[in-house]
This record gives structure tokens, C-alpha cells and sequence, in this order.
């Protein structure tokens, strides 16, 4: 699995391990003799410059707009619905994911000096919270499929006493695929003084490198996106049959997620998977290790804007969200909504239209009874598929 980017300097000598994204082993894939000719400064010169700008981006960008996300969450939604709770989980997720970042832009302009501990414990995080993030996304369509195409309220899946159990399941499975990270990862000194945090796979580092690119391809990338796409098609087509109020914007939210996760993800799982082929020497030369090494720190980046995307996509797709989002930068800047009476506090005002609000907050989920009256005149469909 990949971890943030952080260059190391070039060598004469091949690196034994790569963590595909804490840094860059800048391995060559030919031989010794070829690494030595095959030079990286105008890779590490961009990196420099480039990863630092991105990385400040997506941490003010992802800490802002998830830390709106939480309070909204905490404080205004009126329900603990599953969506709420999988969305409560996202944003933890996302901000315990971009606090990671400051560590990486240090070790990116200067070196690591954070120590060993912390190198293990920012790496770990690091990986856990990235998987955790796409897995809470897919869960997200899994409940919106249950709730929209089984219509069952209390489906055995979508019960309060396992909500949590689902969310515990979640982190578990993040946490047990960044294993690898925390057992290897560790602090290197080259040159004197200059020190580096990547996993050290001693004489297995091939084998490693590939299995955590293949990992994130298939758990972090394929099987979320076909998840994604097989759950909002069937939701798309119980929207279109059934044409409930909000069915525009229900199919926009359907579509802009699963667009947005390919758009993020789909050019950092295909480098990836190049930089496989060419450790396994399918191709590749000196000009194209470059290429790849180039491509590599762009798609990274471009793949961290999911942290930052979300909250962004249900603010501007949910109608609820955004009052809700409303009532709270009003409160931030002391003042009250228009639709508030003057003597009214926030909190109350919000209670006094939160049926209203959490209507247009779940628009799709406001399909249950439509789908559970249609489910008998279909021979109880909706019951028999659950």
C-alpha cells in the first residue's frame, strides 16, 4: 500500500525495500549498473516543490471541510441513521488521514526527524485511515441499496444493535491490510545525518513492493468500484421506475460518486499497476522509470482529494446538508438564519425544521415507503430479496 510521498536521495546502491509511496526507492529495473547512469535529481527537484504545495492543499482543504462535516454531524443531524453514522466514521477517517500530511511535507523538504516511533505511528495511520476512508464510501452504497431497492426500514443488515458491529468490521479489515506497514516500516540513515521512515522488507522487498501495489488495486480500487457502480445502478433503476419527488438530484448524487471516485483513483491504481509491470521487467527503461516516477507523485496527490471531495459532494448535493452547513457557519460567525427568529437559539431553530431539512438530506432515502408500498404489487419483491 502506498504512503505519502517522500523522496529520498539518489544513490549508487539499490534499496531493498519500497512501501510504494512513503518514498520513492528509485530502484531501476533493469540492473546496478543501469540505476547508476539512470538519474532521478529532475524527479526530486519537482517532488520537492510540487508535493509540499499539493500536500498544504489537501490538508487545509480536508481538515476544514471534514471538521464542518463532524460538527454538522454531532451537533444538528437529528437521527443516527446508519448514513450518519457512516459518514460520522468518513470524517473521522479523513481527518485522522490528513493529519499525517505535515509530517510527509517535513520529510519531503528536509529529512525525517520526527524519530522512530513516530515513524511508525505516522505510517500506520497513514495507511489505515486511506483504506478505511474507501470502505466506509462503499458502505454508504451498500446501506443507500439496502434502504432504496430492499425498502426494508429494519433490514437485518441495517439494525441498530449491528451499525456499529458494521463500522468495527471496518476498521478492523483497515487495519489488518496495513499490517505490513507498521511491522516493517522504520527509520534509515543515509547519508550521515539524513533520515528516512519507509518499510524495510530485507530480502523479500520484491515480493512485498508487489503485493501491496496488487492490494491496493483490488481492495482499494476494483472491488470498492464495481461495489460502487452495482449498487447505484440498481438504486438508479428504482429511482427511474418509480419517479419520486427529488429523483434528479438523487441520480446526481448516484452518479457524481461513482465518477468521482473512478476520476480520484483510477490514474494512481494505473501507475501502480505499471510500476508492477515494470519490477516484474515486462518494460521499462531508464526514461520511463522517470516517466512513471513523475506520474506517480501527481496521481498521489490527485488521489488525496478524496479526503477533502466528500464533504464537498454531500454539501452541494444534499439540500439538508447544506442548511444544516448554513446553521452552523452562521453560528460560527454569530450570526442566525433569516428563516430564525431573532430570540431563537440555533439549536432550537434547527430542531423546529429538522423533518423538513432531513427530507431533503436524504432524498434517497425518502424512497423507502414509496418502495416498500410498490414491493406487495410486485409479489412482495422487496421482502423476498432481502
Amino acid at each position: 500500500m502506498a504512503t505519502a510521498t517522500a523522496l529520498q536521495p539518489l544513490t549508487t546502491e539499490v534499496a531493498s525495500s519500497e512501501n510504494s509511496s512513503v518514498y520513492y526507492d528509485y530502484e531501476d529495473y533493469l540492473d546496478q549498473v543501469a540505476f547508476m547512469l539512470c538519474r532521478k535529481d529532475s524527479v526530486m527537484s519537482f517532488g520537492k516543490v510540487f508535493l509540499p504545495i499539493f500536500y498544504s492543499l489537501v490538508f487545509v482543504l480536508g481538515l476544514s471541510g471534514n471538521l464542518f462535516l463532524l460538527v454538522v454531524l454531532l451537533r444538528y443531524v437529528p437521527r443516527r441513521r446508519m448514513t450518519e453514522v457512516y459518514l460520522l466514521n468518513l470524517a473521522i477517517s479523513n481527518l485522522l488521514f490528513v493529519v499525517t500530511l505535515p509530517f510527509w511535507i517535513v520529510s519531503v523538504v528536509w529529512h525525517w526527524v520526527f524519530g522512530g516511533f513516530m515513524c511508525k505511528a505516522v505510517s500506520a495511520l497513514y495507511n489505515i485511515n486511506l483504506y478505511s476512508g474507501i470502505f466506509f464510501i462503499s458502505s454508504l452504497s451498500l446501506d443507500k441499496y439496502l434502504e432504496i431497492v430492499h425498502a426494508q426500514p429494519h433490514h437485518r443488515l441495517r439494525t441498530r444493535a449491528k451499525r456499529w458491529l458494521l463500522v468495527v468490521i471496518v476498521w478492523a479489515v483497515a487495519l489488518a491490510v496495513s499490517i505490513p506497514d507498521m511491522v516493517f516500516v522504520q527509520m534509515h540513515e543515509f547519508p550521515a545525518g539524513v533520515w528516512s521512515c519507509y518499510p524495510d522488507f530485507g530480502g523479500h522487498g520484491t515480493f512485498w513492493k508487489l503485493f501491496l501495489r496488487f492490494q491496493q488495486n483490488i481492495l482499494g480500487f476494483f472491488i470498492p468500484l464495481l461495489t460502487m457502480i452495482f449498487f447505484y445502478s440498481r438504486i438508479g433503476s428504482v429511482l427511474v421506475r418509480l419517479k419520486p419527488p427529488g429523483q434528479g438530484r438523487a441520480l446526481k448524487i448516484a452518479v457524481a460518486l461513482v465518477v468521482a471516485f473512478f476520476v480520484l483513483w483510477f490514474p494512481y491504481n494505473l501507475t501502480l499497476f505499471l510500476h508492477s509491470l515494470m519490477d516484474l521487467k515486462v518494460f521499462g527503461n531508464c526514461k520511463a522509470s522517470q516517466y512513471l516516477d513523475y506520474t506517480m507523485q501527481v496521481t498521489e496527490s490527485i488521489a488525496f482529494l478524496h479526503c477533502c471531495f466528500t464533504p464537498i459532494l454531500y454539501a452541494f448535493f444534499i439540500q439538508g446538508f447544506s442548511q444544516y452547513l448554513k446553521v452552523l457557519l452562521a453560528a460560527v460567525f454569530g450570526r442566525h438564519q433569516a428563516a430564525c427568529p431573532a430570540q431563537a437559539p440555533l439549536s432550537s431553530c434547527c430542531e423546529s425544521s429538522s423533518l423538513t431539512v432531513q427530507e431533503e438530506m436524504t432524498s434517497m432515502g425518502d424512497l423507502r415507503g414509496r418502495r416498500a408500498e410498490d414491493a406487495p404489487d410486485k409479489g412482495g419483491m422487496g421482502e423476498n430479496e432481502a
